[in-house]
């Protein structure tokens, strides 16, 4: 009689957990926000200008530029973090088949190449069953440096050391 009740509770628990409907949905945004790693400054950055470029062709063949960005993280309470997040007031569309050149405060540049991305689908937050479809930046090469860039998908993650001074 245990076994029969043991079974009637298991199949009842499995047929309520797996009872939801699976959604996609998809986001097109290419990334949200630039992290700042390893920021070792109270100073907060007052300018940043992203710029997009041809692919391949040595920053020479500018798309465009935007310099429209929120700035989070300069308050107090954030220095245990050591990061600036810059999140774009535009929003970014499609897949990045671009280089990008960041320029922080007139001061620091990042040359941003060989950007790999792609389109993945992950679990959504809102619960089972509940899916998105959205381009992952999954690696790219700053200043030379080739960085791994899976944990942070929809967005940038850079070490702050990788800037070159302007000239």
């Amino acid at each position: 009689m245990d076994t029969l009740r043991f079974i009637s509770l298991i199949s009842f628990v499995f047929l309520f957990t797996n009872c939801y409907k699976t959604e996609y949905t998809k986001s097109d945004e290419s990334f949200q926000s630039i992290y700042m790693r390893d920021w070792k400054t109270s100073v907060c950055p007052k300018k940043v200008v992203l710029e997009k470029y041809m692919k391949n062709t040595d920053f020479k063949k500018l798309i465009s530029s935007d310099s429209d960005f929120d700035i989070r993280n300069c308050d107090s309470i954030y220095a245990s973090l050591n990061q600036r997040i810059l999140s774009p007031n535009v929003t970014y569309i499609g897949q990045i088949n671009y280089d990008i050149k960041l320029v922080i405060d007139d001061s620091l540049v990042y040359r941003i190449t060989d950007i790999k991305d792609g389109t993945d689908t992950v679990s959504g937050r809102s619960g089972p069953g509940k899916w998105i479809i959205m381009n992952n930046i999954k690696s790219l090469v700053i200043n030379g440096h080739k960085l791994d860039n899976s944990k942070t998908p929809l967005s940038f993650n850079i070490p702050t050391n990788l800037g070159k001074l302007m000239k």
